[in-house]
């Protein structure tokens, strides 16, 4: 659900580092109400607040770790516990092979799916420097927060994978999701998800 703070609304995108934000406002008092269902997009909760001057943010990431992270998880999990969007039709394909039908059926499909998110957003973290970037949130509010807890606090819901990707597999997603990959500056290649 997306979660309301003093002076913000922050948007959940999954396998963003959601869960540990979640975490971090509870376990600090930090969360004024709950709003809606648990990975509501800004379009959603558009319609079920009243217009407001809080600060609306989310965090993403790179298409090529956020492909892998959400295939393993949902490998991890049971069928019950899936959504049921388009991408967990084919969630039980093989690695490579899933993410082969995401290019050839979907091509932007997570470029699509973070717009629904960031369309709504003045303020847009990335998980790769979640610490930092919610540092930066947080400060920008002028509200009371515990630093040292989010500089020191372990990350949650975690998906460690022996997946890869091949160079020239990476490459096609990477050009699929060019308007992400540009507008977010994922101009690269993190090296832990190649084979090589």
């Amino acid at each position: 659900m997306a979660i309301q703070i003093s002076g913000a609304i922050f948007l959940h995108i999954p396998k963003t580092g959601g869960t540990w934000i979640k975490h971090y406002f509870s376990d600090n008092n930090m969360i004024v109400r709950e709003i809606s269902y648990e990975h509501a997009n800004g379009e959603i909760i558009r319609d079920q607040i009243d217009p407001t001057e809080d600060l609306i943010f989310c965090f993403v990431r790179h298409p090529l770790t956020w492909y892998l992270s959400y295939w393993q998880m949902r490998q991890n999990q049971g069928q019950s516990d899936r959504e049921g969007g388009w991408i967990d039709t084919i969630i039980d394909l093989p690695f490579q092979s899933f993410i082969k039908s995401v290019i050839q059926e979907k091509p932007g499909y997570l470029s699509n799916f973070f717009n629904s998110y960031v369309s709504r957003c003045r303020a847009i973290g990335k998980q790769e420097n979640l610490r930092e970037d919610l540092n930066h949130i947080l400060s920008l509010l002028h509200i009371p927060y515990d630093r040292q807890s989010l500089f020191t606090r372990s990350l949650v819901n975690t998906a460690p994978s022996n997946e890869k990707y091949s160079y020239n597999l990476a490459l096609e997603l990477m050009k699929s999701e060019e308007e992400i990959i540009r507008r977010f500056n994922y101009l690269y290649i993190p090296l832990e998800v190649l084979d090589v």
